[in-house]
Parts: C-alpha cells; sequence; structure tokens
C-alpha cells in the first residue's frame, strides 16, 4: 500500500457552520511516492466517490505548518473557509 485516504459524508454540522458535506478525514501517502502524483489521484477518487454519494461539497483540515498538503488542496480547487485557534494552558 502506497497510500489511502480516509472519508465520509456528514449531516449539517452548527460548530462549522455548514451545512451537509462530504468530509475528508485523512489522506496519507508513504513518503517514497510523495511528489508522484499520488496525492492527487486519492484526493480525486475520494472527491468523486463523495460525490456519488450525494455529498454537495468536500471539507477538510489540515495543519497550519503543511504546506505541501495545502498545496495539494489549492491546485484542487479547495478555499480557506475556517480558522482554528488555539491556546495552550500550561503556564
Amino acid at each position: 500500500m502506497i497510500g489511502y485516504t480516509y472519508a465520509g459524508v456528514e449531516d449539517t454540522d452548527y460548530m462549522s457552520l455548514r451545512g451537509p458535506a462530504g468530509v475528508l478525514y485523512d489522506i496519507v501517502v508513504d513518503p517514497v511516492y510523495r511528489r508522484q502524483g499520488v496525492g492527487r489521484m486519492l484526493l480525486d477518487a475520494t472527491i468523486n466517490a463523495l460525490k456519488a454519494k450525494g455529498a454537495p461539497r468536500v471539507v477538510l483540515a489540515t495543519a497550519e505548518r503543511n504546506i505541501p498538503a495545502q498545496r495539494l488542496f489549492d491546485r484542487s480547487g479547495f478555499r480557506r473557509t475556517m480558522i482554528e485557534m488555539t491556546r495552550e494552558l500550561n503556564d
């Protein structure tokens, strides 16, 4: 196995202020196979599967520092819609 995605279709998410959507929970590509189009193929296949299940949109989250993933998602037509903020409580 060189990679996988994990996704599903969810109903309205009031915390995220959005209606029903396909949600990409995870996309993983073995480091040896990165930058060879594997991530893009997995992403395209997942989007098509979610669309076939009736998802009107696809949402995902990625780490602020994960620039390679953000580039993949940007090139695939995703746009930023949410900002997560964190405050550490260990003073």
